[in-house]
């Protein structure tokens, strides 16, 4: 081996020592390239924890005043007797708010005084209510088909049906008593949006006593 070396030219020795330092370093690389992807791979199996936020996680979306909130997870429909409901009447058409208030009496609600708003609602019927009371603002909706549920800033348990532009009137008898029946999970549409932590720990606040007075009235 050194009669080899000492036989070879100097510029042989620079080509065989910058070779040998290149296998070298492509092995150094190559083994740290190894050790990246598997560390990656277990990341993404949730066997290491990643170095890295997950970038591909869409920021949730919550609702905020006048959007459409989600109701609670699961939440059954309030009684009736423990919602604090108002119907509003924003149309020129005299008498409306009396005869929806009146329908909410006879499905066992205790509803406010009726009264009138201002502008004019341009849609059917607007139910609006703070984030405590989402859960029942649903329950109303059901008795009001192709309403709109929408957040509002307050902070306390009111209820407000609006009544609009293209209300159609009360739903029939037989409606109504389906309507009241129902005791499914309440639900709301595809495009509404969560409460926040805060407002929804209100909401399911509101949702247990509802449930409570509830069982303690039967």
């Amino acid at each position: 081996m050194s009669q080899q070396s000492e036989s070879q030219s100097p510029r042989e020795r620079f080509r065989r020592e910058r070779m040998r330092k290149q296998s070298v370093t492509f092995l150094v690389a190559f083994g740290i390239l190894s050790a990246m992807v598997g560390s990656g791979l277990l990341g993404l199996q949730g066997i290491l924890p990643l170095p890295f936020p997950d970038q591909f996680t869409a920021d949730v979306k919550y609702a905020e005043v006048g959007d459409t909130p989600c109701p609670t997870p699961g939440a059954l429909p309030s009684n009736p007797a423990d919602v604090r409901v108002q119907v509003l009447n924003s149309t020129s058409r005299q008498g409306l708010a009396k005869v929806a208030t009146d329908m909410l009496v006879s499905a066992g609600y205790k509803p406010l005084e009726a009264g009138n708003s201002s502008p004019e609602y341009p849609g059917r019927i607007l139910i609006q209510s703070g984030p405590a009371a989402v859960d029942d603002a649903y329950t109303v909706a059901r008795l009001f088909p192709r309403s709109k549920v929408a957040l509002t800033a307050g902070t306390d348990k009111t209820v407000t049906v609006e009544l609009g532009t293209f209300y159609a009137g009360a739903v029939s008898a037989e409606e109504l008593a389906k309507a009241t029946k129902d005791t499914s999970a309440l639900k709301g549409p595809e495009t509404c949006l969560p409460l926040n932590e805060q407002d929804a720990a209100a909401g399911q606040s509101g949702q247990s006593g509802a449930q409570s007075g509830s069982q303690s009235g039967n």
